[in-house]
């Protein structure tokens, strides 16, 4: 079973309520938990890998995009960027702290260092040397900016885009089909033409069966969606 929405913005919001569904209190101790099935968001990329690039799929790519993987073991890690170049006369310079994950995908078997979990004052603290690096960079211009941006690339290249793949976004999706499918409200768009082609492409993709729930409803209703998504994610 998978949840599917429109937006970044919406998996974001709904993801936590399917790691609850999935996991029960545990999902709020742990934003990755051993068994857990995540899917990759974006490429990963060689200075994410605690096991270095020879182990990847492909050379300075070790996990292609919208790749599943499960977790076998997971710990915490601290990153400390001053170890990437960034020096405190150019602004605080933080420590991060994140996971590093031991995950399989068939045959691959990879550690990998994790982007740290929205919402967090690590993820926080990482957004905002990012930022910070790229106006530094657009503010020295095209010549000047180069080696910044290299450090930019650098910095976000070393942690792993993974998040759980019970939620989906219907461009994610495309392409797969899975037994029961929980269509969110925003892909309900206003225009008609955006509306009947999300709809389309998030109801066929389910086998089985086919969920919808409006923007509001009783708290009843929402209690069995949520209770009818982990039964379905329990039976996969």
């Amino acid at each position: 079973a998978r949840i599917v929405c429109y937006t970044n913005r919406s998996l974001d919001r709904l993801v936590p309520h399917a790691r609850r569904a999935i996991h029960g209190e545990m999902a709020d101790q742990m934003p990755v938990l051993p068994g857990e099935v995540l899917i990759s968001r974006t490429a990963v990329m060689a200075p994410a890998s605690r096991d270095g690039e020879e182990t990847g799929e492909e050379p300075d790519m070790v996990l292609g995009s919208n790749r599943e993987v499960v977790v076998r073991d997971v710990k915490p890690e601290t990153c400390d960027l001053v170890d990437f170049g960034l020096s405190s006369a150019d602004g605080f310079v933080p420590v991060i702290e994140t996971l590093s994950a031991q995950v399989s995908s068939g045959e691959l078997e990879l550690t990998l260092r994790l982007q740290p979990p929205v919402g967090s004052e690590a993820r926080r603290h990482l957004d905002e040397v990012m930022q910070r690096l790229r106006q530094q960079a657009r503010d020295a211009g095209k010549k000047g900016g180069r080696a910044i941006w290299r450090q930019y690339f650098l910095i976000r290249d070393a942690f792993a885009s993974l998040g759980p793949a019970a939620v989906l976004t219907v461009h994610r999706s495309q392409g797969s089909s899975f037994g029961e499918v929980f269509v969110a409200p925003d892909v309900f768009r206003s225009d008609p033409s955006i509306r009947q082609q999300l709809s389309y492409v998030a109801v066929s993709r389910a086998r089985t069966g086919v969920w919808m729930i409006g923007g509001s409803t009783s708290a009843s209703v929402a209690e069995a969606w949520r209770r009818e998504f982990a039964a379905s994610m329990q039976g996969r």
